[in-house]
């Protein structure tokens, strides 16, 4: 995890570093609401060593508020923007769960969502389906995010990165952002099919925390008119997320490192309130689907034990998310000329003006 404190310093330095190069940078104040839903899931749909067909599931909410705040530095046709946002503390997330399973034969693993090859595209954070629970705790997450986030654009025919020039246009983007979240996952209750069944609460269940690297590269259209300016772009992406999953009640972690693919879709619409100030609203729409491996560190039990000399098992990590978020940001110019004040002007036209020797 990057600390609060280091990410706070890399933004303020970015924003000082331009507004020394520029007589333009752009800055305010930021509010996010996000949703969807955040899935890891492990199995094999075909019989193991021991014989088993199965796998687990853990399901989290990505319900949260974030504060934060934006800068964007502009020169020419070029804008360079970036973006500090965080929960401030642990928030009520919603409901978790998490889940073991059994499969049979006409169970489903759909492990690739983006399928280049065939062109075909899946919308699902879920990978297994036709499952049968002999494991099941629901309770309550609780998360705690920040983020760090830094884009570049390239403007192209009349569009402008200026917020407050009029014109129209398709532009180039790449970018890059870092999060860390964790999640708690609290009264539970848990049912286990067991002779006899057991079902009742066991309190804390697990803590889940996360590490998620996205390279972002893509294209968009920039419309200003009057008072109005319209923001849509489309951007793949790829990234690496690093996570551990610590089950409390058996003292055991899972850590995993994935790799994969996405992307983001951002539809913002912008109002200019002065000649310095505007406010805007923008939707956003994201996803990630990664595979790779998990490694088990510790154990009370036998078998949880004897999973620490195993080179690891399979794990599908899935993003399914949106945010709406509403800013308000500043025009703040450092090296224009002062512009005189009416009372001015009329003086320097009354000034009389000396004769030409």
């Amino acid at each position: 995890m990057v600390p609060i404190k280091t990410i706070f310093i890399i933004f303020f330095s970015f924003l000082i570093m331009f507004s020394s190069l520029s007589a333009e940078v752009i800055w305010g104040p930021t509010i996010e609401r996000n949703g969807g839903e955040y899935i890891f899931e492990t199995g094999n749909r075909f019989p193991n060593l021991s014989g088993i067909r199965g796998g687990s599931r853990i399901s989290f909410p990505r319900t949260a508020t974030e504060f934060g705040i934006y800068g964007a530095y502009i020169k020419s046709k070029w804008e360079v923007r970036a973006a500090l946002k965080a929960t401030g503390r642990y928030q009520h997330a919603g409901q978790a769960r998490d889940e073991d399973f059994v499969m049979s034969t006409q169970s489903q693993e759909r492990g690739t969502n983006i399928a280049t090859r065939e062109w075909a595209y899946y919308d699902s954070a879920s990978v297994y389906s036709g499952t049968r629970n002999f494991a099941d705790g629901i309770g309550k997450a609780s998360v705690i995010e920040n983020k760090i986030e830094a884009f570049g654009r390239y403007y192209f025919q009349e569009a402008s990165p200026d917020y407050w020039a009029q014109g129209s246009g398709l532009f180039l983007t790449t970018g890059f952002r870092y999060s860390y979240f964790k999640y708690i996952f609290y009264d539970v209750n848990q049912f286990v099919d067991s002779r006899p069944v057991f079902y009742g609460p066991i309190g804390l269940g697990l803590t889940y925390s996360n590490d998620l690297y996205e390279l972002f590269y893509g294209a968009g259209y920039r419309s200003s008119i009057e008072n109005f300016y319209f923001d849509f772009s489309f951007t793949p992406s790829m990234g690496r997320i690093r996570t551990r999953d610590f089950h409390v009640q058996r003292s055991i972690n899972f850590l995993s490192d994935n790799f994969g693919f996405g992307w983001q879709s951002t539809a913002e619409v912008g109002y200019k309130i002065s000649s310095t100030w505007l406010s805007y609203f923008k939707l956003t729409h994201r996803r990630f689907f990664s595979e790779g491996r998990f490694q088990a560190r510790g154990g009370l039990s036998q078998e949880d034990i004897a999973s620490n000399f195993v080179s690891g098992f399979k794990s599908h990590i899935n993003i399914k998310d949106f945010s709406v978020e509403l800013g308000f940001l500043n025009k703040v110019s450092w090296d224009l000329p002062e512009t005189p004040t009416p009372k001015e002007e009329e003086k320097k036209e009354e000034a009389p003006t000396e004769p030409n020797q």
